[in-house]
């Protein structure tokens, strides 16, 4: 009998075949589409990479963004004096301002050269900063009392702290009331020994300490201005050479006693005669006309400190001998001065020669009143009798000797905002006011005085 074109095992193994064949091509479809989702995968795993890089790369250069300026942005200090630095130091500017509201009374019946008045003693503005870290500049002018006076404009260079240059109109290194801050003193005027030390020329000036500053010392050269002077000329075609050195022997958290000599040395033709004033600021001393600087000048200003706690000790001592001329006649005159002073703080703080922080500065709603403190100053002033002699004075209009002692309370509200209240008594002898019909009135001065100073 006819099977058919194929038997049954023929149909059998033809149909295993196909289903073989259909497996494997499934098998195949199946591995080649596995094959695609992996590459896709693999595809999708190597983008997400790149981002993520991407992403890294980016917070990283963000991070070093943020660190550059974080150490390139400017800090601003506005907690005195206000001030603009850059984040590393290198660079500052800083702004500050001295004001001093004075209330001038004088007491007693007999006439006197100035009358009861409220001025502005000083309105000075200061600006000052840092160059590459050790470039240092500060310029401060005045406008109190109706002037415009440049005090200070120098660059000092600080590379080394045992050697630093300073260039320009300052403090010559010499009184020891005459360096402390016109905002630091004591009293609302300083003593009579300043009048016989320069108060601000124009030079050189090469300063530094040593030994944690036990020991500091400068010496400079200067125009050289008459004493108690100032000027933005050269007075003459000669110099004045200055030194100072000081020595703090003791200096802890207890007490500190600091020692030291200033002295100026230099040829005076030419130059202005000096005026002297009293703690009123009256001139009480003038030259008699005619007369000029010759020769020589000579200062020297021994000085100390010592202060214990809230107590403190100043005393200075100063001769200023200098050549005057009048006519064909020509001598050698020595003025001479002293001072002692003494201070107390009621309110327990640490004294010291520079600027009182009060412990607890003055805020009624909290119960605190700032510092208190007492202080007491004698000081005296003598010029030689020759003056008279040689005809470079006259008795009927200028004293040889002044002697005043004064005492003052001063209430610190804060390290910036000082008030103090000063009366001073002068006594004059040697000469005599032609007018008067004797010595020079006594000048009883009471001296009121609001100051701000950051």
């Amino acid at each position: 009998m006819d099977k058919g074109l194929y038997g049954a095992p023929d149909l059998f193994r033809r149909t295993t075949g196909l289903a073989f064949l259909l497996a494997m091509a499934a098998s195949i479809a199946a591995a080649q589409s596995d094959d695609q989702r992996i590459k896709e995968l693999e595809q999708r795993v190597e983008e997400l990479d790149q981002r993520l890089r991407v992403s890294d790369r980016r917070k990283e250069l963000g991070d070093e963004n943020a660190a550059t300026k974080a150490r390139t942005a400017p800090v601003v200090n506005a907690d005195g004096p206000f001030a603009i630095r850059s984040n590393d130091g290198s660079f500052s500017l800083r702004f500050g301002a001295d004001l001093q509201v004075d209330n001038r009374t004088f007491i007693g019946g007999r006439p006197l050269p100035s009358t009861d008045q409220i001025l502005l003693r000083r309105v000075r503005p200061s600006l000052s900063g840092t160059i590459y870290k050790s470039i240092d500049f500060y310029i401060r002018p005045d406008f109190g009392q109706g002037n415009t006076v440049l005090y200070e404009a120098y660059v000092q260079f600080n590379y080394f702290r045992w050697a630093n240059l300073r260039v320009g109109k300052f403090k010559p290194p010499v009184g020891l009331e005459r360096l402390q801050s016109d905002d630091d003193t004591n009293f609302v005027e300083r003593g009579l020994p300043t009048l016989l030390v320069p108060s601000r020329d124009i030079g050189y000036q090469v300063s530094g300490d040593f030994f944690k500053r036990k020991l500091t010392y400068a010496v400079g050269a200067f125009n050289g201005v008459p004493d108690n002077g100032l000027s933005d000329a050269s007075p003459s075609r000669h110099r004045d050479y200055t030194g100072r050195i000081f020595l703090t022997p003791l200096s802890s958290d207890k007490h500190t006693l600091g020692i030291g000599i200033g002295a100026t040395s230099g040829n005076v033709d030419g130059i202005a005669l000096p005026a002297f004033k009293s703690f009123g600021q009256n001139t009480f001393f003038t030259f008699a006309s005619g007369v000029t600087s010759f020769g020589h000048r000579t200062r020297l200003a021994p000085q100390a400190y010592y202060y214990y706690g809230p107590a403190g000790i100043v005393a200075e001592y100063t001769v200023s001998e200098e050549g005057f001329q009048k006519g064909s006649v020509r001598r050698d005159i020595a003025f001479r001065s002293w001072q002692v002073q003494a201070s107390y703080l009621l309110t327990g703080e640490r004294k010291a020669f520079g600027t009182l922080s009060p412990r607890k500065p003055f805020d009624p709603k909290n119960h605190t009143w700032g510092a208190f403190e007492l202080a007491i100053r004698m000081s005296d002033f003598s010029a030689d009798p020759g003056i008279y002699n040689y005809g470079f004075a006259t008795t009927a209009t200028t004293p040889s000797h002044a002697h005043e002692w004064v005492g003052g309370v001063s209430w610190y509200l804060n390290r910036m905002t000082r008030v103090t209240l000063d009366y001073a008594n002068t006594n004059f002898g040697g000469g005599a006011v032609a007018s008067a019909g004797g010595n020079r009135p006594t000048e009883r001065a009471l001296i009121h005085r609001f100051q701000v100073n950051f």
